[in-house]
């Protein structure tokens, strides 16, 4: 209730507010969007994670963000940090979906912006799929296709066995990193074949197609190895998925420029654990949209794809604002123990 009340207000806010004042109020001159993927087309992998950004929604994006801020890259990142003085925005994606060079790439190159891309090792080349998105392809499928009550009976038995209730076709995105080899066997009892959907869909960028953005002078980072969730498993499995997937984009690419951006998010992530990367990692990037971090090298990013959001604008703004209340409560920084 209070959550959504506060939505209200700063939503009703931002649509009043001065774009020049929240940012002189704040201080804050460098702000960091990333999104996931932009699309026209509908997306089974994706669609039932999050929404969409289809190509007008995100050049409607840019037109604002190149309007009041100037587009930097990440060794501009790298090399002078956050501005203080001059009002500035760094573009990123996540996952290394397919769209970055099909959709993503040619709509920047018009525009002139330079962008980071993350990737994981393990889905390049569609080698594989991260499970949450074969869990979209399986709640897509069942949308299409009801379950029969048999079906229904066995969904319900074997999700019931991982504690999770079945209610819907929603109730999927329920399953963890700890269950996922659960997604496998739902899979193979409802005929959906992943190797299959990989062949004919190819979701995830492959050398080739990397090699090419590289030339277009796109950077390239590191987002884990396997995409797990970060904050449940242990920090001697964190630093190997980060210092592996930068090693092997280092020598798959010879990328000089090391960047990692945390999949999922880098809540409860220890002051150990950057102390440990320090050498191996030049910026690391988390997810708790405008926020600043006690650990000076990890930079927070803001979310784009938002449920219900109608501008870059009103979405911009609303940060803004948030970052500014918190500030007076002093939680504006986050601090690592």
């Amino acid at each position: 209730m209070i959550k959504s009340i506060l939505k209200s207000t700063l939503s009703a806010t931002a649509d009043i507010a001065s774009l020049d004042i929240l940012i002189k109020i704040s201080g804050q001159k460098t702000i960091l969007p990333f999104y996931h993927t932009v699309s026209d087309t509908d997306l089974w992998h994706i669609k039932n994670l999050y929404p969409i950004v289809d190509t007008k929604q995100f050049n409607a994006d840019l037109d604002f963000l190149q309007k009041n801020y100037t587009e930097i890259d990440s060794n501009y990142l790298i090399t002078n940090g956050i501005s203080k003085n001059k009002r500035t925005f760094f573009l990123s994606f996540d996952d290394g979906l397919r769209e970055f060079h099909d959709v993503v790439a040619p709509i920047l190159m018009k525009r002139g912006i330079p962008a980071t891309c993350f990737i994981n090792p393990a889905f390049v080349d569609n080698k594989d799929m991260f499970y949450r998105l074969k869990v979209s392809v399986i709640i897509e499928k069942i949308k299409k296709n009801p379950l029969t009550s048999s079906q229904l009976n066995h969904v319900k038995k074997t999700l019931f066995k991982y504690g999770i209730i079945y209610h819907s076709e929603l109730d999927f995105l329920k399953i963890t990193d700890h269950n996922k080899l659960l997604v496998e066997e739902i899979a193979v009892f409802l005929g959906v074949n992943f190797n299959e959907y990989l062949l004919e869909h190819k979701p995830y960028l492959t050398t080739e197609q990397i090699e090419n953005l590289i030339k277009q002078g796109f950077t390239f980072g590191s987002h884990s190895y396997t995409h797990p969730s970060y904050h449940t498993i242990n920090e001697d499995v964190q630093i190997a998925e980060t210092i592996s997937s930068i090693e092997w984009i280092k020598d798959r690419f010879s990328i000089k420029d090391k960047l990692f951006a945390f999949p999922y998010t880098d809540f409860n992530i220890r002051k150990s654990f950057f102390e440990q990367i320090e050498n191996q990692v030049d910026l690391s990037f988390g997810t708790a949209n405008l926020k600043l971090d006690s650990v000076s090298t990890n930079l927070q990013r803001i979310p784009m794809e938002i449920n219900g959001r109608t501008s870059a604008e009103k979405l911009i703004k609303s940060e803004y604002i948030y970052f500014i209340l918190k500030k007076m409560l002093g939680r504006h920084i986050i601090k690592r123990d």
